[in-house]
């Protein structure tokens, strides 16, 4: 066989080959497309789904259910999560009249056994000490210690007015702190 010949055959059988893996390589991508990838029962809605939501639009709240509430505080990003079982008042509620009863919240989930819901508030997390001053101007320190509102830790003797105009401007919606010994720190830098 003459050489000219020889490579034709050999790049012919090449070809051949590279041709069937070809064929092969899609028919087994279409085998999974067909098989392999058809859509679960539990993905696609059917009647059955339609159902149980109308239900629970009119799903009561028991006597035993769990109430899970998540505070973010703006101003420090923190988040809180409280979970308590349901106030006796609440049990038998349907989810829109709980809405109506925690108007300042937002239900995130609902089922006779457990409510979750959420809330962003404008206060520092307990973790913080607050430099803000009291309704005379003095500066006080104030901390979040129930979660929903700040209490006075103690008064500094200090009036707002002592410090620079673009500082009290800072401090008078309240300014946040890990800890005291900070926070008398930096007033201490702004006096001076």
């Amino acid at each position: 066989m003459d050489k000219k010949r020889k490579d034709s055959v050999i790049r012919a059988t090449v070809d051949r080959a590279a041709l069937l893996r070809g064929v092969l390589m899609l028919t087994a991508l279409a085998l999974l497309l067909c098989f392999g990838l058809k859509p679960s029962r539990a993905a696609a809605p059917d009647a059955e789904d339609g159902a149980l939501t109308a239900s629970d639009a009119s799903a009561r709240l028991s006597a035993e259910c769990e109430l899970l509430q998540r505070v973010t505080f703006s101003p420090c990003g923190h988040e809180m999560t409280r979970r308590q079982r349901l106030p006796a008042e609440l049990a038998g509620m349907t989810k829109d009249e709980l809405a109506a009863k925690y108007d300042q919240w937002v239900i995130t989930s609902f089922s006779p056994a457990q409510v979750s819901m959420e809330r962003a508030l404008a206060l520092y997390c307990p973790e913080h000490v607050v430099l803000m001053p009291d309704e005379s101007g003095q500066l006080c320190i104030f901390r979040n210690r129930y979660g929903d509102a700040l209490a006075l830790v103690r008064e500094l003797g200090v009036p707002l007015s002592d410090l620079p105009d673009d500082v009290q401007e800072e401090v008078r919606p309240g300014l946040g702190f890990d800890d005291e010994v900070t926070l008398e720190k930096w007033l201490e830098s702004v006096q001076s």
